[in-house]
């Protein structure tokens, strides 16, 4: 049979666009109706998607008087930036010592897209920008948390995709988020079943994605 995309994850999808591409806004408090409206979706999924938003970080709840979109200050993104640092960087090298040759054909795959949606970026209409970008935020999340699982310890994987998930309103619009150069030390270094030089070649990547990231603030 094929797949089916609830009303709940219709919701889901369209009001999280929303919030990454900025057409809502964080100073405004939006009602179950007037969301349900603008995305022509019924009260109950709009509920529902609202309530997965707001265990994201992406959305707060006001009870009797609607959900406002978080904003994301330079404050936020350095300390989601620590956090991944002290996480990723641990689960790296738990992942060095444990990943399979399964895993490391993922990473390079991965890695290969990557590169393939680099290159088409260079004749990309600017329509097709934001279908790009967040092709690019898709392959890089799978990358980290391709990594997170190699490591074994599932709290971690879980913890990797929340911090992911917070920053996917500045990721999603990363130029370089598509470079496949910024993954290849790491790669490398998980061949060689290194856990040193995975470690510091995941503290650059995160050190320079932070850089980015804080630029365009």
């Amino acid at each position: 049979m094929p797949n089916t995309v609830s009303k709940k994850d219709e919701a889901y999808q369209a009001i999280k666009q929303a919030i990454i591409a900025g057409q809502l806004e964080p100073a405004q408090i939006y009602s179950i109706t007037e969301l349900s409206e603008t995305f022509k979706v019924g009260r109950t999924p709009a509920r529902e998607a609202l309530v997965i938003l707001t265990s994201e970080g992406l959305i707060e709840s006001f009870p009797r008087s609607g959900y406002q979109v978080k904003s994301l200050s330079i404050h936020d993104i350095l300390e989601i930036f620590h956090l991944r640092s002290v996480i990723e960087v641990e689960t790296v090298g738990l992942a060095a010592k444990r990943i399979t040759d399964d895993d490391i054909c993922l990473l390079e795959e991965n890695n290969r897209l990557e590169q393939e949606l680099a290159l088409s970026t260079q004749s990309t209409h600017t329509h097709e920008t934001n279908k790009t970008y967040r092709k690019g935020y898709e392959l890089n999340l799978e990358f980290h948390l391709t990594i997170a699982r190699a490591s074994g310890n599932n709290r971690m994987v879980d913890l990797v995709e929340k911090l992911l998930n917070e920053l996917e309103r500045v990721l999603a619009h990363d130029p370089y988020i598509a470079e496949p150069k910024q993954h290849v030390e790491i790669l490398e270094g998980l061949k060689r079943r290194d856990k040193l030089g995975s470690q510091e070649a995941m503290k650059k990547h995160l050190e320079d994605t932070q850089n980015r990231s804080l630029s365009r603030f």
